[in-house]
């Protein structure tokens, strides 16, 4: 019976290592496709500036997410096992990530102006 179970690992093995490639690449999504097909069409900008606005939205609800859960280490009671007031740490975590997320939401309202800039240009 050994030698039956040899040829099917083998086949199984071999379609995990075609199958594995196939699911390992992320899928490609419109927006990619639409940048990396753009031509001068006013609507594809506009498009784009739409994907950017969202973008922009969604780094500006983390900054109000981060902003809340800074809020609630007001109370200093606790500490870390370093040592450091949980306090001291978390706020100081959230600060920089509502500062990144700030700077994101800029910079994609800056992209969403410069496609809609470009959607109106003759």
């Amino acid at each position: 019976m050994k030698p039956m179970k040899t040829p099917w690992m083998i086949l199984v093995a071999a379609l995990f290592v075609v199958a594995v490639p196939v699911h390992a690449q992320p899928a490609e999504e419109p927006i990619v496709k639409l940048l990396n097909e753009m031509s001068e069409k006013p609507e594809h900008h506009l498009a784009i500036a739409v994907y950017y606005r969202t973008l922009a939205a969604e780094a500006r609800t983390e900054v109000e997410k981060h902003e809340a859960m800074r809020n609630t280490y007001r109370h200093d009671h606790q500490k870390l096992k370093t040592g450091v007031p949980a306090r001291q740490s978390m706020t100081r975590h959230c600060d920089r990530l509502i500062e990144l997320h700030r700077e994101t939401a800029t910079e994609y309202e800056e992209l969403a102006k410069l496609h809609e800039a470009e959607a109106a240009a003759p």
